[in-house]
């Protein structure tokens, strides 16, 4: 899972545990006792950035390929031209980003909802992808960047067409 990571992930890890590593060897460096209680649990949130980014805790990106939409938690798979529309909703998680609604046609109208990952551009590119699959997609305004190299960033908004 490590390795699939986009490179703006692993720096971002990375530079999260070197300082975790950094604050930590200052502790002990101005402490009293070296090994005392105090001055190993700072190496707890190193432990953890580490075990996060081992094990993908963080990284959960949106399946799609060129021709199918894979949705979380079903066995389903939606062909990327039934897509109708990608719209924003009211509904947020406990970080307030929004969840998507992806309506899309098989027998009858569908319902999908998904939440696009804060780390990484799998939503934006299965946003383009639908968007070459099927040009009269409705979806409003996505956007991922990252700044500095390894700080991502996500903007939204509903389209005023």
């Amino acid at each position: 899972m490590t390795n699939s990571s986009p490179t703006h992930f692993r720096r971002l890890f990375g530079f999260l545990a070197l300082l975790t590593i950094v604050y930590a060897g200052v502790e002990i460096y101005f402490a009293v006792n070296i090994w005392s209680v105090k001055n190993l649990i700072h190496f707890i949130p190193f432990a953890l950035i580490v075990l996060y980014y081992k094990f993908g805790l963080l990284y959960d990106p949106i399946n799609f390929d060129t021709q199918f939409f894979y949705p979380k938690n079903s066995h389903k798979k939606i062909p990327l031209s039934s897509i109708q529309t990608i719209k924003l909703t009211s509904l947020k998680n406990q970080f307030n980003y929004p969840y998507w609604r992806v309506i899309y046609l098989s027998d009858q109208l569908s319902l999908v909802r998904v939440l696009p990952p804060s780390l990484d551009d799998s939503f934006a590119s299965f946003i383009d992808a639908v968007k070459k699959a099927n040009p009269s997609v409705d979806t409003d305004i996505y956007e991922f960047k990252v700044y500095y190299g390894f700080l991502p960033g996500t903007f939204w908004k509903t389209n005023k067409n």
